[in-house]
């Protein structure tokens, strides 16, 4: 996996955001794991496309494990996530 730098933007006077890129190679069921991402931020958002033809792959999110739904093999990918901090 080849990390992007994180980036962190204030929401309004409590909470921030944080977004991060990746390239990613997946296959369906697999999960990627963010450790920059820890217990206090929540994905909101995860997208996921393939870098061959920047179709959309399914993809959700729980706590900080990213769980890859469309089907596929060995797919290049582009993984962004964005995430709250509680």
């Amino acid at each position: 996996m080849v990390e992007r730098p994180e980036s962190a933007v204030k929401f309004g006077d409590v909470k921030y955001g944080y977004h991060k890129a990746y390239e990613v190679e997946v296959s369906q069921n697999d999960t990627v794991t963010l450790d920059e991402f820890d217990t206090t931020v929540n994905l909101d958002h995860v997208l996921l496309w393939k870098k061959s033809d920047r179709t959309q792959v399914t993809a959700n999110a729980t706590l900080n494990v990213v769980t890859v739904t469309g089907a596929g093999s060995n797919m290049d990918c582009i993984l962004y996530v964005v995430g709250v901090k509680a």
